[in-house]
């Protein structure tokens, strides 16, 4: 029988810079370094993150979490849907993210599978929204290169650009898990 452990892979020593009054899909935690062949078949990183995310009353808009594959301009592992902000003004009202992603192929042309889970105080729907590499619905392993080294990318973006609405990271972890 194999043995499973797992490995800090990153974890941040103070809060993220926070992505505020803006429509432009953003970086919300640092590129995360992933090593090259870090990534083998079955190979599972599992990244927790929390934070605080504010919002304008009345027409704040959405809010939309994607984790990318190198870097803002890469490969979509797991987005979620664009998410409901409350109606009603917050500030600093807590979220989470879960996300695993877990290879199916290695190599040049590898693959991954990525399903995340985000809960915020601040969103008209409550409990948590789930989504996958096309959002809310239908997920499905996206091709990737894993050979040589790569960041993991956590981005937020905001429909409504307004200087009420913003999101900070504040814990992050990434794990790899055997």
């Amino acid at each position: 029988m194999k043995q499973s452990w797992g490995e800090k892979i990153f974890v941040n020593a103070a809060d993220q810079s926070a992505v505020t009054n803006t429509t432009t899909e953003t970086v919300l935690v640092s590129d995360i370094p992933i090593p090259a062949d870090l990534m083998e078949f079955k190979q599972t990183l599992l990244l927790i993150a929390r934070g605080k995310i504010s919002n304008v009353v009345t027409t704040p808009g959405t809010v939309t979490f994607r984790l990318r594959w190198n870097g803002v301009a890469g490969n979509i592992i797991a987005q979620s849907a664009a998410l409901q902000l409350s109606a009603t003004a917050f500030t600093n009202a807590i979220w989470a993210l879960y996300a695993e992603i877990q290879v199916r192929a290695e190599g040049a042309s590898g693959s991954v599978q990525g399903l995340l889970e985000v809960s915020a105080g601040n969103l008209s729907t409550v409990g948590p929204n789930y989504g996958g590499s096309a959002g809310a619905t239908a997920p499905a392993a996206v091709t990737v290169d894993l050979t040589g080294s790569k960041t993991l990318s956590l981005t937020a973006q905001f429909s409504i650009a307004n200087a009420s609405n913003s999101i900070t990271a504040i814990e992050v972890v990434l794990l790899s898990l055997n």
